[in-house]
């Protein structure tokens, strides 16, 4: 009787005999443990930089890495195939309620007895594997602000509820929905495109849903392994990323975003003050929109072969139609008009990624539990905009339907 792989693998396949591999990034040292019961022992380069990961183990049978950091935290990421589906309902977390999550982790006491009820019951969910709680590279900005036990406190817990599952950038999501909106791409995302395993789906410049990272560096290795060497790097650099404690943070970055919010307050300001302004508030904020995207909108447009003529009549005639019909650009485009017709509204630098990312995950997540005013606004667009996640500004407002969703 033909022996069978729990991962369905061929017995051909290289990792068919090997049941885990064993390996300490500081000294280089490498066990493989075979399925007969055999190991063998050897070693490669060390790593030639800092590593919080004091050893990691890749159990071939559940496809699983479970990475032991220096401090003894011990963590079990995903590493998944380009053919791992999204199986369960996606739950994503705005920054202030990971905060939280950690807290319980802690044995915080500033949480109130309700909220420590839902983060334990949203805790065994995750690590139970009914639920999906992705991070994002708006996660990444955001735990980066922060240094020493604040950072390491909120990383782990984030690392170990999340598995290594990522919502793509929303700039690439932003892409790939104009790219449908002009015919060069099938019709709608999916939900097992924008979250995922796949290595540099954080970033606005990853490879293409259900490809590999280029596999030049690995190009020693039987083909086989090379999408599992980039998977299995890409998982330890994430890890490395986010539980490190140095505080980092983009100056130019953080100066684009302040000029961004400023340019918004001000149209508002503009638009309170002048009466023909306030009367055709729609098509202003529909033109402020489109020069927001213009870089991949004209991009994605020359690529799709339209000419300026056809262009320009696209943008006066179909452009409304159209960007609605987009889940993520829809809900984009509705936050922005909503918050200029508010002048009293105060615009900050962190709005670039609050209204991004928001939008994004109200788009193709299953339930979204996010920050107080976005998630407002997302509610107010919701007769707007395509079907997407239920919308929460509270863990415990949350939690039945997280309960309901996994059945």
């Amino acid at each position: 009787m033909r022996q069978q792989h729990p991962l369905g693998l061929d017995p051909g396949h290289p990792l068919f005999p090997i049941a885990a591999m064993r390996h300490e990034p500081a000294t280089g040292a490498v066990e493989i443990r075979f399925t007969d019961g055999r190991s063998e022992h050897g070693a490669i380069a060390p790593l030639d930089a800092p590593t919080w990961i004091r050893e990691m183990t890749f159990d071939v049978r559940t496809s699983n890495l479970q990475a032991t950091l220096h401090g003894g935290a011990e963590l079990t990421m995903s590493i998944g195939t380009v053919r791992t589906p999204v199986d369960r309902p996606v739950v994503y977390l705005d920054q202030n309620h990971w905060i939280d999550m950690a807290r319980f982790s802690i044995g915080s006491t500033t949480l109130s007895d309700e909220r420590r009820r839902t983060c334990r019951r949203i805790t065994e969910l995750a690590m139970h594997e009914q639920i999906l709680l992705p991070i994002s590279s708006a996660h990444l900005v955001e735990i980066a602000k922060k240094a020493d036990r604040q950072r390491t406190e909120v990383a782990q817990v984030m690392m170990k509820l999340s598995k290594g599952w990522q919502m793509r950038s929303p700039l690439y999501v932003q892409r790939s929905e104009l790219e449908r909106m002009f015919g060069g791409a099938p019709e709608c995302l999916g939900k097992g495109e924008v979250f995922t395993l796949e290595p540099g789906a954080l970033f606005s410049d990853a490879p293409r849903p259900g490809t590999e990272p280029s596999p030049a560096a690995v190009d020693d290795l039987p083909a086989d392994l090379q999408g599992l060497v980039q998977r299995l790097s890409w998982t330890a650099a994430i890890v490395d990323t986010f539980v490190d404690t140095e505080r980092l943070m983009s100056d130019d970055g953080l100066r684009k975003a302040r000029q961004w919010a400023t340019s918004f307050h001000d149209l508002a300001l503009h638009v309170r003050g002048n009466p023909k302004a306030r009367r055709q508030l729609r098509q202003i904020t529909g033109v402020r929109f489109l020069s927001d995207i213009q870089t991949d909108l004209a991009g994605v447009a020359l690529a799709a072969g339209l000419t300026t003529e056809e262009f320009r009549d696209w943008c006066q005639d179909q452009a409304e139609n159209d960007i609605a019909a987009a889940p993520m650009l829809g809900r984009f485009r509705e936050l922005l008009h909503l918050r200029v017709s508010n002048a009293d509204d105060k615009w900050a630098a962190n709005d670039l990624n609050d209204t991004l990312y928001l939008c994004c995950a109200g788009a193709y997540a299953d339930i979204v539990v996010g920050e107080r005013k976005m998630t407002s606004y997302l509610q107010r667009a919701s007769s707007k905009v395509t079907k997407g996640a239920t919308l929460f500004r509270h863990l415990e407002d949350a939690l039945p339907a997280i309960e309901y969703a996994t059945g």
